[in-house]
């Protein structure tokens, strides 16, 4: 099943305009990207919320 997805996907991936679908990729790196520096900062941020609370006990 999934297999005919993928199939599927491919199918269309590289009948469609070759700039369209490297937009397509690109921005689905931008995205994930984003989502990474974003969770990279949450962390820090957490970890210095919690070093500043025990550092208070």
């Amino acid at each position: 099943m999934i297999f005919v997805i993928y199939k599927n996907y491919m199918q269309n991936f590289i009948q469609h305009d070759l700039g369209s679908s490297m937009l397509s990729i690109a921005m689905i790196l931008g995205w994930l990207g984003l989502f990474f520096v974003f969770l990279r900062v949450l962390t820090i941020s957490i970890k210095r919320i919690l070093e500043a609370v025990f550092k208070k006990l």
